[in-house]
């Protein structure tokens, strides 16, 4: 298994044909041309559209977008908002327009052959992912976005998972059962280290790179934060033991990032706590409509967190 498999199949999104007839033809007006194929693209958590379409005049452009009365209509708004900052170093597709139409928020962008890295052990994709890494604080420092909220003001009221399931009494597995108030009394000690003028991604997973002439590049820019370059790189690491990697072997490869030696170490083990809880609480919540496969991504998330964090404390 590719860790490009553990991202396939994971959302419920509409098709092209299954659009109304006002959204495809607001395609139609605004790109000059109707779109004669599309792709429903499968990977992802966001039940939004997401269509690799041929449009009648020979363009290949990838689709996206809600309704604008649908519950995740702000995030992709945040995303066109922040695709509208970008200059052109930035490694992310190029957004050729966003707009309105029939009801709904619609992005379209160029269309990369490339697919998907491969996050795994000896993948020949790493060295660009790796890029990719010093890439982003490089094109994005300061945030080409005014006004962003900090990363810690966003992430202070999501990321404090273990203090709700020690004061809630959750059932735990047996590891998280014996350190739950280590784990709630350092999960936010990260916040004091996480000041900065770097626009973050904050969710980069292999299904939200792709890959172009041997680099990679950033794609669903869904939230506007601000904050320490080693924030993205802390994202990234999980992923990668989730991808077959020991958390000792993800730990060098991320080392190689610049922003990464800038991140104090009792910073990373707390993000790391942080990081861990959010997913084991947010793993016992309903799932979001549409999106019936993130709470089981979640659970399997927090298992490789407290993977981390025993490797990162010794704790047993």
């Amino acid at each position: 298994m590719t860790s490009n498999d553990l991202f396939s199949a994971s959302s419920v999104r509409p098709s092209w044909s299954g659009l109304p007839h006002a959204v495809r033809e607001s395609v139609r007006s605004v790109l000059g041309s109707p779109v004669v194929a599309a792709t429903t693209q499968t990977a992802g958590f966001s039940p939004g559209l997401a269509v690799r379409a041929a449009l009648a005049d020979g363009r290949a452009l990838f689709l996206k977008g809600v309704a604008t009365d649908h519950p995740i209509h702000p995030t992709y708004a945040t995303e066109a908002t922040v695709n509208r900052g970008f200059g052109p170093r930035v490694p992310a597709p190029r957004m050729i327009d966003s707009w309105e139409g029939g009801g709904w928020l619609l992005m379209a962008f160029e269309d990369l052959a490339g697919g998907h890295p491969d996050l795994g052990p000896g993948s020949p994709d790493l060295p660009a992912v790796l890029g990719l890494l010093d890439a982003l604080p490089e094109t994005l420092s300061p945030s080409p976005v005014p006004d962003g909220p900090t990363v810690a003001a966003v992430l202070g009221d999501r990321f404090h998972g273990w203090r709700v399931l020690g004061a809630e009494q959750a059932e735990l597995d047996p590891w998280s059962a014996r350190h739950i108030e280590r784990l709630a009394a350092v999960e936010r000690d990260w916040f004091d280290h996480s000041g900065g003028d770097c626009l973050l991604h904050v969710d980069l997973r292999a299904d939200n790179m792709l890959l172009r002439d041997g680099t990679a590049l950033a794609v669903d820019w869904s939230y506007l934060h601000q904050g320490a370059a080693w924030i993205d790189p802390a994202f990234l690491l999980p992923q990668l033991i989730r991808a077959g990697h020991t958390p000792g072997r993800a730990e060098a490869l991320i080392g190689t990032a610049a922003s990464w030696r800038d991140a104090p170490p009792e910073a990373v083990t707390s993000f790391a706590v942080a990081q861990a809880g959010y997913w084991e609480r947010n793993s016992r919540l309903p799932a979001p409509p549409g999106v019936p496969y993130l709470r089981d991504y979640q659970a399997r998330m927090a298992a490789v967190g407290r993977t981390w964090i025993a490797h990162r404390t010794g704790w047993h």
